[in-house]
């Protein structure tokens, strides 16, 4: 039997809500000893298969021809999950800054001039979705034989060489699309009109702070004020590079300003991030306290329900879930009635978690159509609370970036995957929705709480990489191909701690997995 390599967390009263905070501006440094083990074995492979007299492999040898050997089957399993985990963090990185990418691209070029490059990235989403799946399914229900886990962990890999062919199809045609060290000038300008933009939306998001504060107080509000300075430290950031850049193009010096262009680019693309994420907190914040005002007349009336239920006889297990169901409900009015500050998400999620337990015991007795009913009820504030803990939680992981790990990332594309069969369900299925939505807060949860630990545990051990490849060894140039290990626009440059992914431009070589 294979050790389950899950790590239950249970979901604690009330969900974790996370500042949104920031992505580190370093890329994240690839994972590539793996990636070097596989490519050297697979390349000794063939050429040993095309060794004349080699057994088995044709006329020379006159055993005809067999299937080419896998070193993957030969490596100890941890060793080749370890890998696996370490290639899909990469691949995630890797469709995150192709998409920052293309933005700039777009926004230069039109819808479409990169319309095909966005047909690439979705078409790598789809392989991203599918490995962290498969790698959900291995954390959940790791299979008893390891031959079956084996052969997971390999088509998480293989899935992460379609996500690589994915992002690759198209790469030169990038390339040519957008020559910054042909004519550095339209970007730069182009930077310091995407600047100018974030300058506005941050100077109207702050506008409406101080009416917030007065009002709310808790996590969200801090992760707001929080992602507005450091919003501003962004822009501010970009707005240097832009000069760099602009002086370093007057004066003919072209890598100079190609890498200050990028730098800029990545600072501007953090922050409308943040931006994003500020007015989607704004906006769950208003919608709580709406929301409030439905969940008290909703639980009361069910109270008064499963009150005549439990008199009838029908259900006396309904006497805690009443009491506590009444308790919330107090202390939502107290707190509405006074004249302090108060967190609305965190009174609609205590009132929330109140109803359902007082719904459980009474759906008993509910037909089908009334289960429905008030499942359809109940949904806009279970997806509510989901979008913002799935939130929360994305921006808990992205201000980790590569301190993140497998595990937590997989959890995290499992709760946004729930979210989304959540929203998709909510008009045909609202009771299933409401099932999914449920299964999101607690996987976002959980993928938050992994991550922090992850964080902890790295700073303990001191190590300064990634699931045992990371700041020590040799790193391998940054992905398995000119698409994946960089993304669209970005190339691999030496340093001291190994090779990082750079954007394209400077145009190293490249290096392949197969």
């Amino acid at each position: 039997m294979l050790e389950a390599a899950a790590l239950p967390l249970p979901l604690p009263v009330g969900a974790i809500f996370v500042g949104p905070l920031i992505i580190g501006a370093g890329v994240l440094v690839l994972i590539g000893l793996g990636a070097m083990y596989l490519s050297g074995g697979r390349k000794q492979t063939r050429r040993l298969s095309s060794a004349p007299g080699a057994p088995g492999l044709g006329p020379g040898g006159q055993q005809g021809q067999s299937a080419p050997v896998d070193p993957r089957d030969s490596m100890p399993f941890d060793q080749l999950r370890q890998q696996a985990g370490s290639l899909l963090v990469a691949a995630d990185e890797a469709v995150r800054s192709s998409e920052q990418e293309i933005l700039f691209a777009q926004a230069a070029y039109g819808d479409e001039a990169v319309a095909v490059f966005r047909e690439d990235i979705e078409k790598s989403k789809g392989h991203l979705r599918d490995a962290f799946r498969l790698q959900q399914q291995l954390d959940q229900q790791p299979p008893s034989e390891e031959a079956q886990a084996r052969s997971i962990v390999k088509q998480i890999m293989d899935h992460c060489e379609e996500l690589d062919a994915s992002l690759d199809a198209h790469r030169q045609e990038f390339e040519g699309l957008r020559d910054l060290e042909r004519s550095p000038g339209p970007a730069v300008e182009q930077l310091d009109e995407r600047l100018t933009g974030l300058g506005q939306r941050l100077q109207q998001l702050g506008a409406q702070l101080p009416e917030l504060q007065a009002r709310y107080e808790g996590e969200p509000l801090r992760g707001l004020e929080k992602n507005l300075h450091r919003t501003e430290e962004l822009i501010s950031q970009a707005g240097t590079q832009r000069d760099a850049a602009r002086s370093a193009a007057e004066e003919q010096r072209t890598s100079d300003a190609v890498v200050a262009i990028h730098s800029g680019e990545q600072s501007a693309g953090q922050a409308g991030e943040l931006l994003d994420s500020a007015e989607q907190t704004i906006s769950q914040l208003h919608d709580a306290r709406k929301n409030l005002d439905v969940g008290l007349a909703q639980t009361e009336q069910d109270v008064a329900q499963a009150r005549a239920t439990r008199d009838a006889g029908q259900a006396p297990e309904l006497a805690g879930p009443i009491a506590a169901a009444e308790a919330a409900v107090a202390r939502v009015r107290r707190t509405l009635d006074s004249d302090g500050r108060y967190d609305p998400l965190d009174l609609l999620l205590g009132l929330e978690l109140a109803h359902r337990e007082l719904d459980a015991p009474l759906n008993s007795v509910r037909d089908r159509q009334a289960k429905d009913r008030r499942a359809r009820e109940m949904l806009q504030t279970e997806l509510l609370t989901a979008r913002n803990q799935v939130q929360s939680s994305q921006d808990f992981l992205r201000s980790r970036a590569h301190r993140v790990g497998t595990t937590a990332r997989t959890r995290m594309a499992e709760a946004e995957r729930c979210l989304s069969e959540a929203q998709s369900f909510a008009e045909t299925q609202p009771a299933r929705a409401l099932d999914f939505a449920t299964q999101a807060k607690t996987l976002a949860v959980q993928a938050a709480q992994i991550a922090d630990r992850d964080r902890a545990e790295e700073n303990l051990a001191g190590s300064g990489g990634f699931g045992g490849f990371g700041g020590s060894g040799r790193h391998w140039g940054g992905g398995y191909g000119g698409g994946y290990g960089t993304g669209y626009g970005r190339q691999r440059s030496h340093g001291r701690a190994g090779r990082r992914m750079m954007r394209y431009g400077m145009r190293h070589g490249r290096r392949r997995w197969l």
